[in-house]
């Protein structure tokens, strides 16, 4: 039998099918494209062509067979091949025109190594934004808010609940913006009023202000929510890496107008020569106007963006060079606000007014070559080099009216000092300067041989604030309760961090799949804090990895499907900004004599002045660990992706409190013989007794937890022709929990045989809490290429949105008496303790019950509609067209809920 066998087996003659997948109008090779062989009664065969469009497929017995190809953005095509040796088919694809036509108006999660949503030019455009916040919308989990652009706009990722808390803010300052190579610095910022303002408040420590980036000019945005690559640091929740458009030879003018604001932007492009040898110019000016209520002039805000950018490409004999430079500028300008019904007497005389501007002049360099043979061991060099300067003024005045004449301290030094006695009513004036100025370099450099890719590249930067600081005639204080004095920025010392990185990238196939592995270490340091902080110089470790395993291709229905599950592991560190490092002295003047006859050449009123540093040496940078898991699946244009996380940064950057022991004297003037007198008594001749009493004050320290997890998703579908119209979606469930590790302190308000009470409580972990949500965006999006037309509508579901604060303490671990002394505290003897009892707390159960807001539901309409051979846009958006939000009851009480809808429109020129 063996014999026959083999006779048999001998007899069937195998072929094999090969040849190039092209485009027919340029005839380059097109990668991946799925090649389908079939003969009727036998099961399919397939092949995916190279990257060079080569394809290959095996083992075909002779026959008739039907060869069908299939490829996103062109026709489908099918051929019908009799095969009787080894037979080559060329194949030739003709682009399709009305799928080529399609805009992407959402947001592209990347298919690589770890979480990053794509945001080109045409979802920017269709978003109709104010500021780049309004981009925001498109990350899973985000919804539409009104562009309310009177505070400054922050950014939080993968967190549930608002940012208001600035002892949680590191994850808005650990999220790092990048333009072009260039990254917005923001740690020399000190700007702040020493003193209550209703103009605006400060936000110092909480990152970038997102009001200041401007869209139009805009390529496209990469958002990493998972773990960055190690050439990015000094962060610690995720990277915004923005790329803005470069050449091009249209004139683009935009005028959007809404319900609070009105925006007015024009750009050009030049371009000059081939693709290889390209010189290009960039300039563009906007301006935006905003008025959150008309009525409230305080609340208005002004910003002017101006950019000039410049590039040219060349090649040599074995490189392809690129040189190119920006200046851009930004200014917001508030000028002079003063509310009528606020600020101005009766008698219409003003008595309060409020200034501000805000000036910023950034320019950048970059020049890179890239190795134009691919077979070369050194692929790239890159080196980039930025400075920025800022020019940010806050100036107030007031009409101050006290009452009466009023003692008050101007020393700046500690010790005894005599008050100075101000008028009872005076004009006060108060001016921040703030220059911060931020130098940034890297030099990079990237390699491959074989399967293997690494990039290594060192990073140095530098923060200084060269500004006057706060200002103020201390013999007239803007509040009598300030307890600070003038104080320059520009004698605060410029802050560097220097890094180096190394990361390899290799990818593997293994038979039908596909290993990729992105690995790499980033070592960095701050300099020049002092030695005698503990983070000078001290080297800090990231290590990050990211790896993806691609599944082996499968035809399904004529289609290639397409699946990969990727993971991901890394530390993230951002290191203390320039005002937690250097704070401002705090003073704390406490009266020892108040001498104060009728005559005013006896008055007499002598103060301690006591000086209190808060700065902390002991601080270090903050500390994100994070990780993640996930899957992508793509299939005849549909695709899912699915994401899990968990970031857990233990080190965030929080105000905490101590108390300070203050022993001073206290003057008995009763004894003082006026008659005797020719000035102001002698502190010698005056008998005294010693007092103690504390004060507290604040310092930044690493007390606060952050720990974030949740699920992402994001999916869209192929365009259903019958209707031409896309459903697209993304959402996140996510948890966020906040806790502080740092002790609190509390003092009962009782008074005690008529006085304050003599100690006080020291508490274990004050203020933890979470919040949780769950977030749906569905988009129906249409689109009519023949009229021009997209139309877009989105449901936007919130379905549960809680809150929890944790129980605090109850008992304190220990109290303070003023004396600075710390005593253990005995819970069952202190409860009957008559003094001591006060330091157990009560509190209502209903403070630390969960509290669930459940679902509400907004409509969000866009619409756009292209004129003039698509020159000319006319657009209109319309937030909250329709809601479902329905009532609910909390606590048995009826919550009602209503919602405004907020709309604008816009008209674009592309010339």
């Amino acid at each position: 039998m063996a014999p026959i066998a083999y006779i048999l087996v001998a007899a069937i003659r195998l072929f094999t099918l090969s040849g190039t997948v092209r485009d027919a109008q340029d005839g380059t090779g097109l990668p991946a494209a799925a090649v389908i062989v079939e003969k009727e009664g036998h099961q399919a065969k397939w092949a995916v062509s190279g990257d060079d469009g080569k394809y290959e497929v095996k083992n075909l017995q002779e026959g008739t067979y039907t060869v069908t190809l299939s490829y996103v953005g062109y026709r489908k095509a099918s051929y019908t091949v009799s095969i009787s040796k080894d037979t080559r088919l060329e194949i030739r694809l003709t682009p399709d025109n009305e799928s080529l036509k399609e805009v992407i108006v959402t947001a592209v999660e990347d298919r690589g190594v770890t979480s990053s949503t794509r945001i080109g030019t045409e979802a920017i455009e269709h978003i109709q934004p104010s500021s780049f916040a309004d981009l925001l919308e498109l990350l899973p989990g985000g919804m539409a808010k009104d562009p309310v652009l009177s505070s400054p706009q922050l950014i939080n990722l993968r967190a549930a609940g608002s940012l208001t808390d600035s002892d949680y803010a590191t994850s808005a300052l650990g999220t790092r913006f990048v333009i072009d190579g260039r990254p917005i610095g923001n740690d020399a910022n000190l700007q702040s009023t020493p003193t209550y303002s209703s103009y605006g408040s400060s936000y110092v420590n909480f990152g970038t202000d997102m009001r200041e980036i401007s869209t139009e000019d805009i390529e496209k945005v990469d958002i990493v929510r998972g773990i960055a690559s190690v050439k990015y640091g000094d962060l610690t929740s995720g990277l915004v890496n923005i790329t803005r458009k470069k050449g091009g030879n249209d004139v683009h003018a935009r005028f959007k107008s809404d319900m609070k604001s009105k925006l007015f932007y024009i750009g050009k492009g030049f371009e000059w020569g081939k693709e290889s040898e390209r010189t290009t110019l960039n300039t563009s000016i906007n301006y935006l106007d905003s008025r959150s209520d008309p009525r409230q002039t305080r609340q208005n805000w002004k910003r002017l963006t101006a950019s000039l950018r410049a590039g040219k490409d060349w090649k040599s004999d074995n490189f392809r060079h690129s040189l190119s430079s920006s200046l851009d500028y930004t200014g917001s300008f508030d000028n002079q606000k003063s509310d009528t019904d606020l600020d101005v007497s009766d008698g219409g005389t003003p008595i309060e007014t409020y200034s501000s501007s805000y000036h910023k002049f950034a320019v950048s360099g970059r020049y890179s070559i890239n190795a134009a043979n691919e077979g070369s061991f050194l692929r790239s060099i890159e080196n980039t080099i930025s400075v920025s300067a800022e020019n940010d003024l806050i100036s107030r005045w007031k009409r101050v009216s006290l009452g009466k004449s009023t003692p008050v301290s101007t020393s700046l030094e500690p010790g005894e000092h005599d008050a100075i006695i101000i008028p009872a009513k005076y004009d006060a004036q108060l001016s921040v300067q703030g220059i911060p100025f931020y130098v940034f370099a890297n030099s990079s450099a990237s390699f491959a041989k074989g399967i293997h890719r690494m990039q290594a590249g060192i990073e140095w930067s530098m923060d200084k604030n060269f500004g006057r600081g706060t200002s103020f005639d201390t013999s007239r204080p803007f509040s009598t309760g300030m307890n600070v004095r003038p104080r320059p920025y520009y004698v605060i010392p410029a802050t560097h961090q220097l890094s180096v990185y190394a990361e390899e990238t290799a990818r593997k196939p293994l038979g039908n799949f596909v290993l990729e592995l992105v690995a790499g270490l980033r070592a960095e340091m701050m300099a020049g804090a002092g030695k005698e902080y503990d983070i000078n110089l001290k080297p800090y470790l990231d290590p990050r990895a990211n790896i993806r395993l691609s599944l082996p291709s499968a035809v399904i229905n004529g289609y290639k499907f397409d699946s990969g599950l990727y993971a991901g592991i890394g530390m993230h560190t951002k290191f203390p900004t320039m005002d937690m490092l250097y704070p401002d002295p705090i003073y704390s003047d406490r009266t020892q004599l108040n001498y104060w006859p009728v005559e005013e050449n006896l008055r007499r009123v002598n103060m301690l002045v006591f000086k209190i540093d808060p700065t902390n040496t002991g601080i270090q940078a903050a500390r994100n660990l994070k990780w993640e898991i996930g899957a992508d699946i793509d299939w005849n244009g549909y695709s899912l992706s699915v994401d899990w996380f968990r970031e857990d940064m233990t080190s965030g950057f929080r105000y905490a409190y101590e108390y300070m022991p203050i022993e001073y004297k206290v003057y008995d003037a009763s004894g003082i013989d006026k008659s005797a007198l020719s000035g102001p008594p002698a502190l010698s001749e005056i008998p005294f007794k010693k007092d103690t009493t504390l004060t507290a004050y604040s310092f930044t320290t690493n007390g606060s937890r952050t720990l974030k997890k949740g699920l992402e998703f994001s999916f869209n579908t192929r365009r259903i022709k019958a209707i031409n119209t896309k459903i697209s979606g993304n959402g996140a469930w996510l948890r966020t929990e906040y806790m502080n590790s740092q002790p609190e302190y509390y003092q009962p308000s009782v008074m005690i045989d008529g006085k304050q009470y003599p100690y006080i409580g020291i508490y274990d972990m004050n203020d933890g809490s979470f919040y949780d949500s769950f977030i749906t965006n569905v988009m129906f999006d249409t689109q009519i290429p023949s009229l021009g037309l997209i139309f877009s509508t989105s449901f936007q579901c919130l379905w549960f949105s809680g809150h929890q604060s944790m129980p605090t303490s109850k008992y304190p671990n220990s109290y303070m008496d003023k004396s600075g002394k710390i005593y253990a505290f005995n819970e069952e003897e202190s409860g009957n303790d008559p003094v001591l009892r006060y330091l157990i707390r009560e509190y209502t159960a209903s403070l630390y019950q969960y509290q669930r807001t459940p679902f509400s539901m907004n409509i969000n309409l866009k619409v756009s509609k292209k004129l003039y051979h698509d020159k000319v846009s006319c657009s209109l958006y319309v937030n909250k067209i329709f809601d479902i939000t329905p009532d609910y009851y909390r606590n048995g009480a009826l919550v009602r809920r209503s919602v405004t809808p907020y709309f604008g429109m816009e008209l674009d020129f592309k010339i």
